[in-house]
């Protein structure tokens, strides 16, 4: 049985003098990190070190060059993700999805701050959904920390069962990831099951990275809008909604791309 997450944010607290910073013009409150700016956390992040248990990780074990793209919707008060991976090897097929994080007021936060007579504002919790895939439950989505410019840290399950080490730069060293994933054995994840991220890709530039996502096939992915051509297929192919999305987008990529 996973641990649940209590994150010290004493701990998180020394970890980044940029949090000390005063609060953002817009801010989402129900992230850990403190005076959490999706404004400042837009933009490219690789993963190079993750821990993925669970429904949530399935489909990723295979995973290369594994990257997210956020963009800040200030007007719906959200971000944007198109998270892809290459799967197998540098040299393997791509898959992407579209999702969006957002954060709400929770009412069990509510009765605990008005419970502990905590002064502040509304209590939320932070949540990761895909809008076109409506059967997939939505999953939390916590920065613990970052400092917006070279590493961020996010959880994504209620438990210590799903976070990922994101740096701005692909190959960021091995001082880098070893010194994350000592901070986050701190705050009770296990470290040492904590696996690097291959990001041994051809490295690829914003603008290659664009054209990439402009090219034909690609939107309907991430959207999760095909329109495939007739495939002529012999035997029909199962597509089982409680597998992974990740296992799902494989098949279809197989079927539309090959």
């Amino acid at each position: 049985m996973e641990q649940t997450a209590n994150v010290d944010h004493s701990l998180v607290s020394t970890i980044s003098s940029s949090e000390e910073e005063k609060p953002p013009p817009f801010m989402m409150a129900g992230m850990t990190a403190k005076n959490f700016d999706p404004a400042r956390y837009a933009g490219r992040w690789f993963e190079v070190a993750s821990l993925k248990r669970g429904f949530a990780g399935q489909g990723q074990e295979d995973c290369h060059c594994t990257q997210g793209v956020y963009r800040f919707d200030e007007a719906n008060r959200a971000l944007q993700v198109d998270t892809f991976c290459v799967h197998g090897s540098p040299d393997g097929y791509v898959t992407g999805i579209r999702g969006k994080v957002q954060c709400t007021a929770d009412t069990s936060l509510k009765r605990e701050v008005a419970a502990l007579q905590i002064e502040g504002g509304v209590s939320e919790r932070c949540y990761l959904r895909f809008p076109t895939l409506p059967f997939i439950p939505r999953e939390p989505y916590d920065v613990i920390s970052t400092d917006y410019d070279s590493y961020a840290l996010v959880s994504g399950a209620k438990d210590t069962s799903f976070v990922q080490i994101y740096s701005r730069t692909p190959n960021p060293g091995r001082e880098f990831i070893d010194k994350y994933k000592a901070f986050l054995g701190e705050l009770g994840y296990d470290d040492a099951a904590i696996k690097d991220t291959p990001q041994d890709c051809q490295e690829m530039s914003m603008g290659d990275l664009s054209a990439m996502m402009a090219a034909p096939g690609m939107e309907e992915m991430m959207s999760n809008t095909f329109y495939p051509p007739p495939l002529g297929l012999t035997k029909a192919v199962e597509f089982n909604p409680f597998t992974s999305i990740f296992d799902t987008l494989k098949k279809l990529v197989k079927l539309y791309f090959s």
